[in-house]
């Protein structure tokens, strides 16, 4: 069944390279763009940066984590970022959107690793490794996978654009890929739970 899954990804990956090079581009340019945010700040509004989140851990270390308020904040994350994924895919010129998604993403991440290294240093690297690698080996795949899916069919959308089609049509259509995202999105929710539920506890142990 692994081996099965294997020949799925990796099919799904030859049959829809441009796809995935184009979002992985744009997703990297985020990241990039994130971290030289960070890096290129004034002085002064990194060691105001820095002092925010010096302050933080040291809440986060003294006091007990609400963890059910983390999971529903990293859960209202990732239902906003699919369910604009999903919305944009069903729309004439939802492709740009989608794309700007993904160097969004990308933005997200990237500052935030950059602001881990810029206030933790050494100890910033255990942050990154842990509480920024490990739930997106699983949320950027998933991201990935809807946004191609979103681009694929948004695509399909707008090559269509002047065929007539009732509102009947128009769901029995998009069906197929409300499934899709909806079980991307299941997947994707394993990485919240690391998200949420591992990495405040990887915090308090920096």
């Amino acid at each position: 069944m692994l081996t099965q899954a294997k020949r799925h990804i990796l099919m799904d990956l030859l049959d829809n390279k441009a796809q995935y090079l184009l979002l992985a581009f744009f997703l990297v340019m985020g990241i990039t763009a994130g971290s030289f945010t960070v890096s290129n700040m004034q002085d002064g509004a990194k060691e105001a940066l820095r002092s925010y989140i010096s302050s933080l851990f040291v809440s986060v270390q003294s006091s007990e984590v609400d963890f059910w308020k983390v999971f529903f904040h990293a859960l209202l994350q990732d239902t906003l970022l699919f369910g604009c994924l999903t919305m944009f895919s069903l729309m004439v010129l939802g492709i740009p959107f989608i794309v700007l998604m993904m160097a969004v993403k990308g933005f997200f991440v990237g500052f935030t690793v950059g602001v881990l290294a810029l206030n933790l240093g050494a100890g910033g690297l255990v942050a990154i490794l842990c509480c920024i690698f490990l739930p997106n080996l699983l949320l950027i795949p998933c991201t990935l996978k809807a946004g191609v899916m979103g681009l694929r069919n948004a695509i399909s959308v707008f090559k269509t654009r002047h065929i007539p089609k009732t509102p009947a049509d128009k769901l029995m259509m998009s069906r197929p890929l409300l499934l899709r995202m909806l079980c991307v999105y299941g997947v994707s929710l394993v990485g919240v739970l690391i998200q949420s539920l591992l990495v405040p506890l990887l915090i308090k142990s920096i």
